[in-house]
């Protein structure tokens, strides 16, 4: 499915253009296409941080920022990141959950996915009483607490998404995810209530991905952070279960899960008890600890070269998975080999020019794996971010064509869309919302995490409103790769892509950078934004 076209193209382009000097930008842009290919080639394992596949691919963008003789942090492009890996051992692993004392049966990967987030080799627990939590959510400036009662040593059970999604209001923002309805503060808040165990049901409309996605992506290695407590204050298990196990758990109650959902519904929900079922587990695991690495250079400012604007995407896929059967290797193409390309096209454009301010390009590892390496950075930075004016997060790009729009994930946010905006305007092109909010795509990807430390950050993706095709289409793509693609072996290369959409937005996209280094301007958030506050502060000191 690998095209072979490109290098034609761009030998013949050589040949028949170069002497008129009107092939730069259409070579600059073979040479991203061939980044992608490479990126997404078998040759790289699917770039997982910390195996061969994963270190080539560090290596690889190392060695372009050093051929195009931009600056490093220090003495190497590479800045260190320690993670740990966590492996369950299926065979030796128990899952034991019983109902009135009959175990249930219950099949790992079919049924459920869990491991531990401790950065031990064995946890275990017995007895643990499960109790449905409806969202598993407190959030006191909504006045929305679904921990009314203790759970401590308990097993908690709960929905995918916050309440938003279905009561479709204003409750939490309406039909737009907020962090609340993300897993990942799922499973932080049932460890800070206690909890032994931590189970959600996935539906897939809430969860906007099918049960492969979490079946693929929650077996096998788990990498996090390295931790000097070990991640002990983590509950002992976190997992989750089909929807099918949900409901037949629930008629065991006398009740379905239309009605539990329904319940959960409501401010004044009541925690309950699902009588006579009891989880016991013992988990054994490898430990593998390593050291993987964001790869980050920039050119320096002329004028200021204390500040920075900041473009960044992640290079890391997940791997190779030997235990499925055919193709083995997540390559990765679109998520995100086509980030990565953008970030190394940046920094070749950027190279040939003099920016007032200074502008990082950054490779962010261990995406996959929740965020790890933007949050690595973000607590340790090269700069200081009352000097960071804003950044681009490049995060997946569909080569389905031209588009008349960017999406921007998150939108009105901050001012840096109307920066992005001029830009967009003076190709014909407008700035969108996402279209899927309730996704929590804003929520998904490492901007987030700079986010949170006040910096102005915009999440921008190519638009969905075809020039051929329209929205109609555009979201039909989507959402075929999002079922068929996303998180599996098939995220390759096709000989059927087009490219022009993506080749049109780097050059918006490089305008918008050369526009925020050069302007003089500070961007801020929105009033409204939750990141105000927090840049406000950062700037004032």
């Amino acid at each position: 499915m690998f095209y072979n076209l490109y290098m034609f193209k761009k030998i013949s382009c050589l040949l028949t253009l170069l002497i008129i000097a009107g092939c730069s930008t259409e070579s600059d842009f073979e040479k991203y296409k061939e980044h992608v290919v490479t990126l997404s080639s078998d040759e790289f394992e699917g770039r997982a941080p910390g195996t061969p596949g994963g270190i080539k691919t560090k290596n690889y963008i190392a060695d372009h920022f050093e051929s195009l003789g931009i600056k490093s942090f220090g003495d190497s492009y590479l800045m260190g990141v320690d993670l740990t890996g966590i492996t369950l051992d299926e065979n030796e692993s128990s899952f034991n959950l019983e109902v009135y004392g009959e175990t249930v049966d219950i099949k790992y990967k079919t049924d459920v996915v869990y491991g531990t987030t401790r950065q031990v080799e064995s946890v275990s627990f017995e007895n643990s009483d499960l109790v449905f939590v409806g969202y598993g959510v407190n959030a006191p400036e909504y006045g929305w607490n679904d921990y009314k009662v203790d759970v401590r040593g308990k097993t908690v059970v709960m929905l995918i998404n916050d309440p938003g999604f279905e009561l479709q209001s204003t409750e939490f923002n309406g039909r737009a995810m907020t962090y609340y309805g993300r897993w990942t503060y799922k499973f932080e808040e049932a460890a800070r209530q206690g909890a032994a165990g931590v189970l959600i049901i996935h539906e897939t409309a809430p969860a906007s991905y099918p049960w492969g996605v979490v079946e693929n992506g929650w077996s096998g290695e788990q990498l996090n952070l390295t931790f000097k407590d070990k991640n002990l204050g983590r509950s002992a298990l976190e997992g989750w279960i089909t929807l099918d196990v949900a409901e037949s758990l629930f008629a065991k109650m006398n009740t379905s899960y239309d009605e539990m959902k329904s319940k959960a519904l409501s401010k004044d929900f009541q925690p309950i008890p699902m009588e006579g079922m009891k989880l016991s587990s013992n988990m054994v695991s490898s430990i593998r600890t390593t050291e993987s690495h964001n790869v980050v250079g920039y050119v320096e400012g002329s004028e200021a070269p204390e500040e920075f604007v900041l473009i960044m995407g992640h290079w890391d896929h997940m791997g190779i998975d030997t235990s499925i059967e055919g193709d083995q290797i997540y390559n990765g193409a679109v998520d995100n080999a086509t980030g990565t390309a953008a970030v190394m096209h940046m920094a070749e454009i950027f190279s040939k020019r003099s920016p007032k301010r200074s502008v990082a390009f950054i490779g962010l590892t261990a995406e996959e794996s929740g965020l790890l390496g933007s949050a690595y950075l973000a607590e340790y930075p090269p700069f200081e971010y009352g000097n960071v004016i804003g950044g681009l997060n490049l995060d997946a790009f569909p080569a389905i064509g031209k588009a008349k729009d960017i999406t921007i994930v998150g939108y009105g946010a901050s001012e840096l869309e109307a920066v992005l905006n001029k830009h967009a305007s003076a190709e014909g092109k407008y700035l969108a919302p996402d279209k899927v909010p309730e996704r929590g795509y804003f929520y998904r990807s490492d901007h987030i995490n700079f986010a949170k430390k006040g910096i102005p950050m915009i999440y921008a993706d190519p638009g969905v409103d075809l020039v051929n095709g329209g929205i109609e289409k555009g979201l039909e793509f989507g959402n075929q790769y999002t079922a068929n693609d996303y998180h599996k072996p098939s995220d390759e290369v096709r000989d059927d892509w087009d490219w022009e959409g993506i080749e049109q937005d780097m050059g918006i996209f490089a305008n918008f950078i050369d526009d925020l280094a050069n302007s003089g301007e500070y961007p801020n958030w929105y009033l409204s934004s939750e990141f105000r506050a927090i840049r406000d502060e950062t700037r004032n000191n």
